[in-house]
């Protein structure tokens, strides 16, 4: 079935309203002879005569009289639709669902949410907080419109845009001798009793990093969960390692973190798209937003935490970058 064209409606409501070929033609910014195209078209379309032409007038018929009534009514909506698709483009209106690792979504997240709906209010944002590998799952499966995550390894790839250094800090009790120094060195750990994440966790990997090669004298307490790392730290009975965002909030006054030092451990946190997914403008604006109001507030990240500058070139070019559909591959069970 052929549908007229909002074109040629606009053109019979204009003779409709006008009674005159030449007044509607002006109205629609046209040729008389294009109108008179368009109106033979839209006939032609219907199948049937929608205007009389007299020597002296222009006058609906029975049918094109009902014809537009339905006509001023699918001019409105298509109206209401190019609005819609408007006020996207142009960030009045818009929905980002946004994956993210549980520590951005503690740490610097409800501020970049805000910098960026205060600017934008039509735009609303749903963020879930995954631990990695289940962000990573629900990414690879298409599932949301952009993700902030752990980035694995050091290769450069388009489908992925760095933007912060979280470094490995050494979280102890406030009261812990290691606690007045401004840096501790790994080594310094040797005779702590460590308290770390079970094998299996992502965090893990960057851990046994920094005490593959020291000389335990005590065996490590192991845990499920940060959290849980957390209270037996504040409980004194021992001392961990976890990356700035991670770390305690200075408001628990209990426990401190200190940097880590030789060596110095770091995880990248970077965006990344879903797979075959192009990125709408308010996905767009708020990766630059991101990097506008990080650049703005470097003083306020938390201690540990370093702003990784990208040039607009860079952006757009993740931004451009189409992720293909990930093959098939083992699920791991590792715990951000």
């Amino acid at each position: 079935m052929i549908h007229p064209n909002p074109r040629h409606l606009r053109a019979f409501a204009a003779l409709a309203d006008t009674g005159s070929f030449s007044l509607a033609a002006e109205a629609v910014h046209l040729g008389q002879p294009a109108l008179s195209q368009a109106i033979a078209k839209l006939e032609s379309t219907v199948g049937v005569r929608l205007i009389e032409r007299t020597t002296r007038a222009v006058r609906l018929t029975p049918a094109g009289e009902e014809f537009l009534v339905e006509a001023r009514r699918v001019l409105e909506a298509y109206e209401r639709l190019m609005l819609r698709g408007s006020e996207w483009a142009h960030l009045r209106r818009g929905r980002i669902e946004l994956l993210t690792v549980p520590s951005m979504a503690h740490r610097l997240l409800p501020a970049l949410v805000r910098e960026f709906t205060a600017q934008h209010p039509g735009v609303s944002i749903d963020f879930h907080d995954h631990a990695d590998p289940v962000l990573r799952q629900r990414l690879d499966r298409g599932e949301g419109d952009l993700a902030i995550l752990s980035q694995r390894g050091p290769v450069a790839t388009p489908a992925l845009l760095p933007f912060l250094r979280d470094r490995f800090r050494v979280v102890l009790p406030r009261q812990h001798p290691l606690a007045a120094q401004a840096v501790i060195e790994a080594s310094q750990l040797a005779g702590e009793r460590l308290i770390l994440l079970r094998r299996g966790a992502l965090f893990r990997s960057y851990m046994d990093a920094v005490i593959s090669g020291l000389a335990l004298t005590q065996e490590p307490m192991e845990v499920e969960q940060s959290a849980t790392l957390t209270g037996l730290v504040e409980a004194g009975l021992g001392v961990s390692l976890l990356p700035s965002l991670s770390c305690p909030s200075p408001a628990l006054r209990s426990v401190v973190s200190r940097p880590l030092a030789r060596p110095e451990v770091s995880r990248i946190i970077a965006f990344a798209l879903p797979p075959d997914r192009e990125p709408m403008p308010p996905v767009q604006a708020f990766v630059a937003s991101t990097f506008d109001y990080l650049a703005a507030n470097v003083d306020k990240l938390p201690e540990g935490c370093e702003l990784l500058r990208a040039s607009t070139q860079r952006i757009r070019k993740f931004l451009a970058a189409r992720p293909a559909v990930p093959s098939v591959r083992a699920a791991r069970r590792l715990k951000a």
